[in-house]
């Protein structure tokens, strides 16, 4: 590229110019004929003061500043500088409109040049990177960057970001960079100027261009080729390691000998070699820290083959992730041997390169998705999954997800049925010995052929493994949304009916005809009459008579754990029969469709298979509504049956928008059909039983004596007591007293006091995401910002992605809800404070909560003793969990919540925490000086 490039970074007092931000350094680097060939660096006198964050960040300070130019006295050199030359920044619209404001409030005309933005072209170029702050992306690419946040060391390696770019965009397929310059006029000023050059160069020059061996085209698309075999090297002639030397052997030199692992080892070796019929759930009890996960996976790895596999049920992306990236390579590097999982996980994961292919030629949605279709048509030179998760983008919200997500349907009749990713990931699983999965998605796909014909299951973070298959059954039906399904189908069937008619001349069995139309519509209007009916008898039946007049307003929920919904009322589970036999007409209709579509042997349109992938979609949607159909159905038709309805209308006065949603609290059968569907189950956590007992956990699963082999506690080793402390700040208030401003001011405070004084890497855990949310605001208001790296579950990015950076971090805090309670394991001395803002007891306001424990009511049970009591003493034991992971950790826990000293219930608390370890109730200065020496 024969362009000149003036690469600029500013530091300035405030990120916004309009309130009164001044720049106080100027940093540029050129680049000339593909080399930087000149670094300027100026420093400039803002005639304001400099805040203390900006010193802190920068290093600049009023003093380092007070003898040099003012702006006024540099801008015309600048401005001569840059006047013909490309702009180049890392966040362009920053720099540049910084820079010309400052143009325009001394005088000066503004500049008037070519811009591009390294943030947008890195996003498109490095698709697969979580982060694109310079200094992520520097440490990524292995660019050395000796002075963050310094103007002159910025613009230096952001120009050394943009060599690199610039030959990453030289190195792609001719195809992939043409489509980069046609959707490029969508990216930020001129940044599109990289790809319409380097392709006028490309194309100028006349030689064809072969494709390296590990890439090919299809239907436009670039796309790299794929394993479809599962890659394992496993000396089968290995025997286990039964002896306490066989194992220090093995793991000699990678990890040190650990007798609650080796015990955790062998009882898992032997109990798989001595197997019970009936008598197959193990509930183990392993401490943190015991070394569980390969505790699990070596004695199994000796056992597993093609039909008797392992299957790792967890509950969160993040610990699935840990399994698959730390885990296996562990067991890998301590074995010898190649082992190989895969996640197992829905279609709706993978890309659809139809879908995709289509969504390029939808020019409505260019403007808005441009830089997410660039960023994929690159990622697809990258990829051999297609899994979507790949991108990790903080959120998958974008309209264009919607149209590219794989349905599950064959692409028998595709130009990308040899290419589809969610074919060739189906054969991943049913190749893969070790399949690791979430909880929930287990219990839907119980009959799943992916799990092998006798395999073993381990249930990971197993306190979790009731509420997952509650979760897994407990469906909603909006009646809303299926009427939005069927009036699709209708338009589908209509708008294409001479397409449809047209397409089939070849098969004799079934022609799709005007009297076809005229049975569907028929079909079509029952349903839509029964559907009204169906609303009306709940709305008069039972809604009216439980809102309060004061209460209708436009949003209405009512929940019901006592079947009285359903109770005497024949007449709506008669109408629920008459709308599952219509809708399954309608389906089952659709269906033959489907199958003269894949009968047809004669050339078929583009248009034909677009009209059938249409139909596909929304008859799967169709046929998933007709399944919770049925549950509710048989649900109100057996009287012993426990579960609890939540009926919400998102307005009173219309019961169009009804919607009914059950959570089922009998999970017996499930139980059950998990028991017959494997050899042996272990069930295995950190936080199982209460005071040594298990049978909370048997209560909650609902489990029977006959299905349990087995129950161990293995004893923590890691001498939490001596390497731990918790503290109670004197004169907490009664947080059950406070408002909710009150509390977030409160915990803010607690969390500003700790980072100001203690300089170690802190996490603290909420109890809701809302809460979290509104501390996080209040921080950013705070100069803690400034010190620190605040990460923060649901703003900042992906789980996985603030997981990652906290544990590279040096000065990060971290903050988290649900999964970061339990199974997030960080290297030592990444987290040393561990902040718990309350007790985390489960909302009693919560739907599913108040439906399993007004059930629990019912059986004459206290709910508190049994239900809520345990639940958080687990949850408080998981959250613990985090910080000793070895017994050589040392850390400390910031308890926000003194009901554990005041109420009668904290002493049982206290009791089910590690014997011995140390409660302090200080003031605060008492407990910093203590932490600080504890830790130091």
């Amino acid at each position: 590229m024969k362009n000149t490039y003036a690469v600029v970074d500013l530091e300035t007092t405030n990120s916004n110019w309009h309130d009164n931000g001044r720049i106080i350094q100027f940093g540029c680097a050129l680049i000339e004929n593909g080399e930087i060939t000149h670094i300027y660096d100026q420093k400039i006198n803002p005639k304001v003061p400099i805040p203390n964050r900006i010193t802190a960040l920068t290093g600049l300070s009023d003093e380092d500043v007070k003898d040099s130019p003012t702006f006024e006295e540099v801008a015309p050199d600048i401005f001569k500088l840059l006047k013909n030359r490309v702009f180049i920044a890392h966040n362009v619209n920053f720099d540049l409109t910084f820079l010309n404001r400052e143009f325009k409030r001394i005088g000066m005309n503004q500049l008037n040049v070519k811009a591009i933005d390294t943030v947008e072209l890195s996003q498109i170029l490095f698709p697969t990177i979580s982060s694109y702050k310079l200094q992520d992306l520097t440490r990524y690419l292995s660019i050395v960057h000796k002075n963050p946040h310094s103007a002159n060391s910025d613009a230096h390696v952001t120009a050394e970001l943009f060599l690199v770019i610039l030959k990453r965009v030289q190195q792609l397929p001719l195809d992939t960079l043409r489509l980069l310059a046609k959707f490029g006029k969508n990216t930020l000023r001129e940044t599109d100027l990289v790809f319409k050059t380097v392709l006028e160069e490309r194309e100028k020059n006349a030689r064809t261009e072969v494709l390296p061996a590990y890439l090919y085209e299809q239907g436009g698309l670039i796309l790299r080729k794929k394993d479809f075999h599962v890659s394992e090297q496993i000396d089968h002639s290995t025997k286990y390691p039964q002896s306490k030397e066989a194992k220090k052997k093995l793991l000699d030199g990678i990890l040190d000998y650990r007798v609650n692992q080796s015990n955790l080892m062998d009882n898992i070796y032997k109990t798989s070699q001595h197997r019970d019929k009936y008598k197959k759930w193990n509930l183990i009890e392993a401490p943190t820290g015991a070394g569980k996960t390969l505790g699990y996976l070596l004695p199994l790895s000796y056992l597993i083959n093609s039909d008797q596999k392992l299957v790792i049920a967890t509950t969160t992306k993040v610990l699935q992730q840990q399994i698959v990236e730390q885990s296996i390579p562990l067991l890998n590097q301590v074995t010898g041997n190649n082992y190989h999982a895969e996640i197992v996980k829905s279609s709706y994961n993978f890309i659809d390169l139809d879908r995709f292919s289509e969504a390029l030629d939808n020019y409505r949605l260019h403007s808005h998705t441009a830089i997410l279709k660039m960023k994929i048509i690159v990622w697809l030179t990258m990829t051999t999954t297609g899994d979507l998760s790949e991108l990790h983008l903080t959120n998958y919200s974008s309209p264009l997800f919607s149209i590219i997500r794989h349905r599950g349907e064959p692409k028998e009749n595709s130009i990308y049925s040899n290419d589809d990713f969610w074919l060739y990931q189906q054969n991943r699983y049913l190749e893969s010995k070790i399949l690791v999965t979430n909880q929930s998605f287990l219990a839907r796909h119980l009959d799943s052929q992916f799990w092998g014909g006798n395999s073993y299951l381990v249930i990971d973070e197993a306190n979790h493994f009731a509420g997952s298959l509650r979760d897994a059954s407990s469906p909603t039906i909006d009646f809303l949304k299926l009427n939005e399904y069927i009036k699709k189908i209708s338009d589908i069937l209509y708008q294409n009916r001479v397409t449809l008619r047209y397409a089939f001349t070849e098969v004799t069995t079934q022609l799709w005809n005007y009297q076809d139309l005229q049975t569907m519509e028929t079909h079509f209007q029952a349903v839509d009459e029964l559907m009204e009916r169906i609303e009306y008898n709940i709305f008069g039946n039972y809604i009216r008579n439980k809102v309060r007049f004061k209460d209708r307003q436009e949003f209405v929920s009512i929940l019901d754990s006592s079947n009285e919904f359903g109770k005497d009322n024949d007449k709506l589970a008669e109408l629920l029969s008459d709308l599952i036999v219509e809708l399954s007409l309608i389906s089952n209709r659709v269906e033959t469709l489907f199958d003269q579509y894949n009968f047809q042997k004669n050339f078929i349109s583009v248009e034909l298979s677009k009209v059938i992938s249409n139909l596909t979609i929304e008859n799967a949607k169709l046929r998933t509504v007709l399944k919770n159909l049925d549950e509710l159905l048989q649900a109100l038709k057996s009287p012993d049956n426990k579960f609890g309805l939540q009926l919400e209308m998102r307005d009173y006065y219309d019961p169009k928008t009804l919607k009914i949603s059950w959570r089922q609290y009998d999970i017996r059968d499930l139980i059950a059909d998990t028991t017959d569907r494997f050899s042996q189950i272990f069930a295995i956590g950190a936080a199982i039983t209460i005071q040594k007992d298990f049978s909370h956990f048997i209560l909650d699963t609902q489990l029977n004596q006959n299905q349990i082999n087995q129950m161990v506690i293995l004893p923590d080793m890691n001498s939490i007591s001596k390497n731990s402390k918790i503290y109670l700040p004197a004169n907490l208030p009664d947080i059950q007293s406070l408002n909710s401003e009150e509390y977030f001011d409160m915990v803010t405070g607690y969390i500003v006091d700790v980072l100001d004084n203690l300089d170690h890497q802190t996490m603290i855990l909420f109890n809701s995401l809302n809460t979290l949310a509104k501390v996080y605001e209040r921080l950013m208001e705070t100069d803690v910002k400034e010190k620190w790296e605040i990460l923060a579950q649901g703003v900042t990015g992906s789980n996985e992605k603030i997981k990652k950076r906290f544990a590279i971090g040096r000065r990060s805090v971290l903050l988290g809800a649900n999964s970061f309670w339990e199974g997030v394991d960080f290297p030592k001395k990444v987290l040393e404070i561990l902040i718990v803002t309350r007790i985390p007891f489960e909302s009693p306001e919560q739907p599913d909560v108040k439906i399993k424990q007004d059930i629990l009511k019912q059986q004459d049970l206290n709910v508190f003793k049994v239900d809520s009591l345990p639940n958080a003493i687990l949850q408080l034991r998981q959250g613990l969990g985090r910080l000793i992971r070895t017994p050589n950790d040392r850390g400390v826990i910031l308890l926000l919540d003194n009901r554990i000293l005041t109420k009668n219930y904290g002493k049982t608390i206290l009791d089910s925490l590690p014997k011995g370890l140390p409660v302090i109730n200080e003031d605060m200065d008492s407990i910093k000086k203590d932490i600080n020496d504890f830790l130091n």
